[in-house]
């Protein structure tokens, strides 16, 4: 086995988990880009902030994304390249957590923000994402992802490069969060290799709240993922 595929089939490489980045392309650079990190402000603009939005929108929620005051000890700021899959069986399915997790928002008028966290160089990894939407997008944007991830127990997944896995989304309902709220367990396999992150959808006012809680080959306790998202969602202002 190549040193690439030996890094491909040790990698759930989804979104958040994108494992292989981490161990074979930063493993000299992580953990400096962390310690780095924690010189710079926790709510310092993030690099992934659109463009287009106005630099108070964007300001404001950068405000409100959680610092690692608020994390258990040991998560540091970082930035993680994103790697989603880019075809599946399901299509619908993947299109829904790429655009939750790894694709920016293209309504007209959205503003986003968004942070990375990671334990260390291997995870687990929590990433927020706020997303300020006009009107009742939000809610909208959160009907339209839960009635479609309700209904994918079990795709394909795959990349450019050939690689090829399954990932399995578990709905477990509202979390109670929030002006609406809903979460799900959702695990990637590739190879021998999981992923399993719990993902929390939020809605609060005109902004959608997107955590991702992972690690390997099981995410860390849903209790505490949720209690983070009850936090994140209390403070967006």
């Amino acid at each position: 086995m190549s040193p690439r595929s030996a890094t491909t089939s040790a990698t759930g490489r989804r979104r958040l988990a994108t494992l292989p980045v981490v161990v074979a392309v930063l493993a000299g650079t992580a953990l400096a880009g962390c310690d780095s990190a924690r010189h710079r402000p926790d709510n310092a603009a993030p690099t992934h902030a659109p463009a287009t939005a106005t630099s108070t929108g964007t300001a404001a929620l950068s405000a409100a994304l959680l610092t690692t005051a608020e994390l258990p000890a040991g998560y540091v700021k970082t930035v993680l390249r994103d790697d989603p899959p880019t075809r599946s069986d399901r299509p619908g399915c993947l299109t829904a957590l790429n655009s939750l997790e790894s694709s920016r928002g293209s309504h007209p008028g959205a503003v986003e923000a968004r942070v990375t966290f990671a334990m260390s160089q291997s995870g687990p990894f929590l990433q927020q994402v706020l997303r300020r939407l006009p009107g009742s997008g939000a809610q909208q944007e959160l009907k339209q992802a839960t009635s479609v991830l309700s209904g994918c127990p079990e795709f394909a997944i795959g990349w450019s490069d050939g690689t090829t896995g399954t990932e399995r989304v578990v709905p477990h309902g509202s979390a109670g969060i929030g002006n609406a709220s809903w979460h799900a367990t959702v695990t990637a396999t590739t190879g021998t290799f999981t992923v399993e992150e719990t993902l929390v959808l939020v809605v609060v006012g005109r902004t959608l709240l997107v955590i991702s809680d992972a690690g390997s080959p099981t995410a860390p306790e849903r209790s505490r993922t949720l209690a983070l998202a009850r936090t994140a969602a209390s403070r967006i202002v």
